[in-house]
C-alpha cells in the first residue's frame, strides 16, 4: 500500500473476534499517544494485514471504562469509499507485536 502523501493513517490490528461490530472493534481502548491519534485523518482496521475498513475520527479521548484505565479511544464515522480498503499494512508492520501504527506522521 502506498499512502496519499498529505494523509496521517493510523492502523489498528483489530483481529478476527468481533465486539459489537468492526467499528466498536476499531474505536476503543488503545494503548498509544492521544496527541499524535488526535493528529490522524483516517483509523484504518487491519485484519491479517489488510485493510478491512476505514474511519475518520472526529474526536480522541481517554476511555472511562476503569478495565481500561489509560487506554484511547475515538468517535468517527466509516469511509465506505476509501482507496485503503483492502490494500495490504503488512510491510509496515514486520514482526512487530504492538497493534498500532503510524504512517505519514
Amino acid at each position: 500500500m502506498t499512502p496519499i502523501a498529505d494523509e496521517r493513517l493510523l492502523c489498528v490490528k483489530v483481529g478476527k473476534i468481533a465486539r459489537e461490530n468492526i467499528y466498536e472493534m476499531t474505536r476503543k481502548y488503545w494503548k498509544l499517544d492521544g496527541c499524535k491519534a488526535a493528529e490522524a485523518d483516517y483509523v484504518l482496521a487491519v485484519i491479517d494485514g489488510i485493510v478491512d475498513s476505514v474511519f475518520e475520527p472526529d474526536e480522541w479521548f481517554k476511555t472511562e471504562d476503569p478495565a481500561h484505565t489509560g487506554r484511547w479511544e475515538f468517535i468517527g464515522r466509516p469511509v465506505n469509499e476509501s482507496p485503503y480498503i483492502g490494500k495490504s499494512v503488512k510491510s509496515f508492520y514486520g514482526r512487530s507485536a504492538n497493534p498500532v501504527r503510524y504512517i505519514n506522521f
